[in-house]
């Protein structure tokens, strides 16, 4: 809708005059079309992989089209991880298991539920909630989890979600925490699970962008804390992050949130990197 036409004017005076909830709701079902009309008109928003211009404030930065190109996450895959399996000519694995990386390792992460593949797209919007200090792509970022990791899951089952901390240093730069906007979205509607932030980043590390998993799992330890200890004992912890890259990280947060008395520590993540091979 690019513009307020005669017929939306007369229909939006009508609704002024109507009485009762139904005429409440529908006379501010008008009123935002009129003020999304308005913004579409002069402050219009344009896709950030076609540039063909966006008519809808669900995703002020990606149209449906390119939205609809990001790589899901499905079965089989590695229920430790969140990696879907390798698919190969000739054998394609039909069940999720536990893959090679994971298997044999001393892991403290129980499950890792990912949305999509750290590429394309998803990589491009991740890179402005982090990067580019475009915070309102969080919500589509979180709309993600709704659609294709929470329909799957019970959230429920969970007493609290505990989202990566950056260190208070990053976080002033940036000016929030990526990963606590996505987990304040996913809250709401959920009375019995908390958004509980007692994680805390006590080493202010450099970009592990260019580390393989051993540098990056050594430069990760102990770079964090639980402020209270007793806010996590015998709870079944989500661990909200955007993306899980080699795991270092989203496993040192939840040895340090198991040693604090935490149950069980699962992750889920907007995006999981592709594997190597």
């Amino acid at each position: 809708m690019g513009w307020v036409n005669s017929h939306d004017a007369r229909q939006f005076h009508t609704m002024t005059h109507s009485t009762g909830a139904s005429g409440y709701s529908a006379l501010r079902a008008l009123g935002g079309e009129v003020l999304l009309g308005f913004k579409n008109l002069f402050l219009p928003a344009f896709c950030r992989k076609c540039g063909i211009r966006i008519l809808t404030e669900a995703n002020l930065y990606f149209c449906e089209d390119c939205w609809a190109t990001i790589e899901l996450v499905r079965d089989p895959k590695c229920p430790t991880c969140g990696r879907p399996h390798s698919r190969r000519v000739g054998f394609e694995p039909i069940e999720s298991f536990v893959c090679s990386e994971c298997f044999g390792q001393k892991l403290w992460v129980g499950r890792t539920h990912a949305a999509g593949l750290h590429t394309g797209v998803l990589r491009d919007a991740i890179h402005l909630l982090k990067y580019r200090r475009k915070r309102l792509i969080a919500a589509p970022l979180a709309g993600l989890l709704h659609d294709h990791v929470l329909a799957e899951m019970d959230i429920e089952s969970y007493d609290a979600l505990v989202p990566v901390p950056l260190h208070r240093n990053r976080q002033k730069e940036r000016g929030y925490n990526q990963s606590e906007l996505i987990a304040e979205h996913l809250t709401p509607g959920r009375p019995g699970v908390d958004m509980l932030p007692v994680l805390r980043r006590a080493k202010d590390t450099p970009s592990f962008s260019m580390l393989g998993a051993q540098e990056r799992r050594s430069r990760i330890r102990n770079a964090f804390f639980v402020i209270q200890e007793e806010d996590v004992k015998k709870k079944k912890i989500l661990l909200v992050d955007d993306v899980v890259t080699t795991g270092a990280t989203t496993n040192e947060c939840a040895r340090v949130l198991r040693r604090a008395g935490a149950e069980t520590v699962d992750v889920i993540t907007v995006a999981v990197a592709k594997r190597l091979h």
